[in-house]
């Protein structure tokens, strides 16, 4: 029976990853990806102005936020990362003109759904079962379902936006960090993920810096 149950198994994970990540190969740690401007000067940016919340990226149009105490857990973690790199932090919402550079951080939580069609034939070969059987099918749609989250980490220059940029007031993206995978129901598990993923970000760019 257990050997059984290890084969069905194994087969919903090849049916899973035709069309779909295969739910064994997500991490336990977010995978986290950076990129940034390689004509930055980061050492020339002295002050930044985060908000004390976290942009909701959504379907409504309406802009949500999030601003709990996790929320803020991943605020106060992206503060002293920077702030371990020489950056100071201005707090004041009406002094946030005057910061070097903008850090916006935005979150995405979602569930994805499954639906599988009906898979006739010998798509699954197996000789456990005898040579007269020449594998097995599913007659019928097999459903599951997975929850994703990503942190993205944004750093905008507010100093010198270039003057294509400046004619469509856009301000320039130097930095950006992506921090993805599964999402767990435990919130605090799902939290310590967030702020490793975080780490993590900043450790894969040791360029940002106010004393290069």
């Amino acid at each position: 029976m257990k050997k059984l149950f290890f084969l069905l198994c194994l087969a919903l994970g090849m049916v899973s990853c035709e069309k779909d990540p295969n739910l064994d190969d997500l991490s336990s740690q977010l995978v986290v990806y950076t990129d940034y401007d390689k004509n930055a000067a980061f050492d020339s940016f002295q002050t930044y102005y985060l908000p004390d919340s976290i942009l909701l990226l959504n379907s409504s149009k309406n802009k949500t936020y999030w601003s709990d105490e996790n929320a803020q857990a991943i605020i106060q973690e992206v503060a002293n990362s920077l702030n371990e790199r020489g950056y100071v932090r201005i707090t004041d919402p009406q002094f946030k003109s005057d910061a070097d550079l903008g850090v916006q951080v935005s979150y995405l939580a979602q569930q994805t759904e499954v639906i599988t069609g009906n898979y006739p034939g010998n798509w699954w070969n197996c000789a456990y079962w005898g040579s007269y059987w020449g594998g097995w099918y599913y007659p019928y749609p097999l459903t599951y379902s997975y929850n994703t989250n990503a942190l993205v980490m944004e750093l905008l220059n507010l100093t010198n936006p270039t003057s294509s940029l400046q004619s469509s007031n856009k301000l320039p993206v130097i930095w950006y960090a992506n921090a993805s995978g599964y999402k767990y129901g435990n919130s605090d598990y799902n939290l310590d993920l967030l702020l490793d993923a975080v780490d993590q970000a900043f450790e894969q760019s040791s360029y940002i810096s106010a004393n290069n």
